[in-house]
C-alpha cells in the first residue's frame, strides 16, 4: 500500500472548510480539527474503548485527537497490526493527569472485551496528529505503525514542522522502530523490494534535501539523502506512480522563484541499487548525465503530473505559449500544455497536447494537424469564452474560427439565440459547458462527434 501527502491539497481543503464557516483569507490553517467539530458521539464499540481507557488512566474526560490528514480521520483507529485476523484499536488521546503530550494507546480483545495493551507519547509534548498509516516497512509479513506528529508550537511563519515515528506492534509491545523530522513524505516502494520506503523531504532556499529511509540488515533507517539542484519554495504535488519502463517513482512538482517570479518545476525521484546492494536516490529528469528538469519549468497554472489516459503510467506537464503569444507577459499568455511520458531511454515524449482551463477544470485536446502552429486560440475576458482558431500569423486575426467554448453556471441567463449554435457538450456540479463547432471547409475543421469523443474532458 502507498500512501502520500499532499499537503497542498489537503490544505486548500481544509482552507475551503474554514471559508464556509467564516469568509477568512487563504492563510496557513493553524487550528486543530478537534477545534473545527462538535465531539463526536461514540458508537457502541468506541464507548467500550473509551471506558478500558478510563479504567487504565483513572480519568473519566479524555481530549479525544484527530489525525488532520491521510486515509484515516478518527481517533478511534481499528485495524489489524499484528496478523492474527482480529482488529486491534489504534486511540490517539490527551490526559489531564499527563500534561499536554498525546499518547497512542494500542488495544485489544479479550473474550469480547476491550482491553489496554500499551502505550506510547508523542515524540513531541505537544504534538498533534498529522497522519496515521499502517505500512509494512521491515518485512512483507509485518505491519508497522507509521505517524506523522504536528509540532503545535512552530511558528506561524516558520516551515510546517513534522516529525515521523514508526513502530513495530509486537507481542502486546510498541516499540519505535524510526524517528525523524520533515516537511513533506511520500510512502512507497522506491526500490521494488517489496516493502514500502519512506522518502521525507525539507525545501529550503538554495537546495532542496530528499531523505531515503528503508529496511537494512541493521534495522529501518536512513539510507541515503538527495539534493535537489533548485531551490524549492514549496511542494505543490507529490504523487507515487511508476514510467513508462514499470519503474516506481515520485513525481515531486513544485514551486520556485526566478528573477522574482513563481514557476512551476519537476523533479522525478526513484531509488537504484549500488553494487553492494544498497538503494540510492536518484532524480532521472536531472544528474550527472541529465538536466531534463528545466524542460519542465512552466507557469503558475497548477498543472501536475497525472496518469491522464488512464494507462497506469504518470504524465509529465510541460507548457508552450499558443501561436502569437511568444512575446506576450505570462498573464496575458496562453499556453499549450503537453503531457509527456518518462521513457526507458531517459526522454520526455509527447503523449497528449491540448489547451487546459484551470478555471473551469477542463482540457481541449489538439488533434495532430493543430499542432506545429497552425490553430491559436482567444479569450473574451467579458464572458470567458475561447475562440479556437486557424493561425494565419496574426493573434488579431480570428477570421477562420473553428470551435468556439463557453462556462454557464446553471443559475447564468443563457441568451436563446446561443442555443442555435452552442450545444451542451457536459455539465459538472454547477457548470455546464457549451461548444459551437464552426463549419468549416478548412482542412483544421472538426466535427462534434470529434469533440465529444477526441478532444473534450474533465479534470480530475
Amino acid at each position: 500500500m502507498s500512501f502520500l501527502i499532499d499537503r497542498t491539497r489537503l490544505l486548500a481543503a481544509a482552507v475551503l472548510l474554514l471559508l464556509s464557516l467564516s469568509l477568512t483569507g487563504c492563510t496557513r490553517i493553524q487550528t486543530s480539527i478537534e477545534d473545527l467539530m462538535s465531539p463526536p458521539v461514540l458508537t457502541e464499540e468506541q464507548a467500550q474503548i473509551r471506558d478500558a481507557l478510563a479504567r487504565v488512566s483513572g480519568e473519566t474526560e479524555l481530549k479525544y485527537k484527530y489525525p488532520q490528514n491521510g486515509e484515516y480521520r478518527s481517533s478511534f483507529i481499528f485495524y489489524d497490526i499484528d496478523g492474527d485476523g482480529i482488529e486491534e484499536a489504534a486511540v490517539f488521546y490527551q490526559s489531564a493527569s499527563k500534561g499536554d503530550a498525546t499518547w497512542i494507546n494500542i488495544l485489544d480483545q479479550v473474550e469480547g472485551e476491550w482491553i489496554s495493551v500499551c502505550e506510547a507519547p508523542a515524540p513531541d509534548s505537544t504534538a498533534n496528529i498529522d497522519f496515521v498509516s499502517f505500512e509494512h516497512l521491515t518485512d512483507p509479513q509485518t505491519i508497522n505503525i507509521v505517524i506523522g506528529w504536528e509540532d503545535t508550537r512552530s511558528s506561524k511563519t516558520a516551515k510546517y514542522a513534522i516529525a515521523t515515528s514508526a513502530y513495530r506492534y509486537q507481542n502486546g509491545r510498541l516499540t519505535s522502530i524510526f524517528e525523524r523530522d520533515f516537511t513533506e513524505i511520500a510512502i512507497a516502494d522506491l526500490d521494488s523490494n517489496g516493502t514500502t520506503d519512506l522518502c521525507l523531504l525539507t525545501p529550503q532556499a538554495q537546495s532542496t534535501l530528499l531523505f531515503l529511509a528503508c529496511s537494512t540488515d541493521s534495522g529501518f533507517e536512513t539510507v541515503d539523502s538527495l539534493t535537489l539542484p533548485h531551490g524549492i519554495v514549496s511542494f505543490d504535488s507529490i504523487l507515487a506512480g511508476r514510467t513508462a519502463n514499470g519503474q516506481t517513482a515520485l513525481f515531486l512538482d513544485s514551486t520556485v522563484d526566478l528573477y522574482d517570479t513563481s514557476f512551476q518545476i519537476t523533479d522525478v525521484v526513484s531509488a537504484r541499487q549500488r553494487e553492494d546492494g544498497s538503494p540510492a536516490l536518484v532524480n532521472l529528469l536531472d544528474n550527472e548525465n541529465l538536466s531534463l528538469s528545466k524542460l519542465t519549468l512552466r507557469p503558475m497554472q497548477n498543472l501536475f503530473c497525472r496518469d491522464i489516459d488512464n494507462d497506469s503510467i504518470i504524465e509529465i506537464p510541460t507548457a508552450s505559449t499558443l501561436p502569437g503569444y511568444e512575446d506576450m507577459l505570462d498573464e496575458d499568455a496562453l499556453y499549450l500544455t503537453t503531457y509527456n511520458i518518462l521513457t526507458p531511454n531517459v526522454q520526455l515524449t509527447p503523449e497528449h497536447s491540448g489547451v487546459i482551463n484551470t478555471q473551469h477544470r477542463y482540457m481541449l485536446a489538439f488533434p495532430q494537424n493543430w499542432l506545429s502552429g497552425k490553430v491559436s486560440a482567444v479569450i473574451q475576458p467579458e464572458n470567458g469564452e475561447l475562440t479556437f482558431f486557424a493561425y494565419n500569423g496574426d493573434i488579431m486575426d480570428t477570421s477562420t474560427p473553428l470551435l468556439k467554448l463557453r462556462v454557464y453556471s446553471v443559475k447564468d441567463y443563457h441568451d436563446k439565440f446561443d442555443n442555435d449554435y452552442f450545444q451542451l457538450i457536459g455539465q459538472k456540479g454547477l457548470f455546464e459547458y457549451y461548444a459551437y463547432v464552426v463549419p468549416s471547409q478548412s482542412e483544421l475543421a472538426i466535427t462534434q462527434q470529434q469533440l465529444r469523443e477526441e478532444m473534450f474532458s474533465f479534470l480530475d
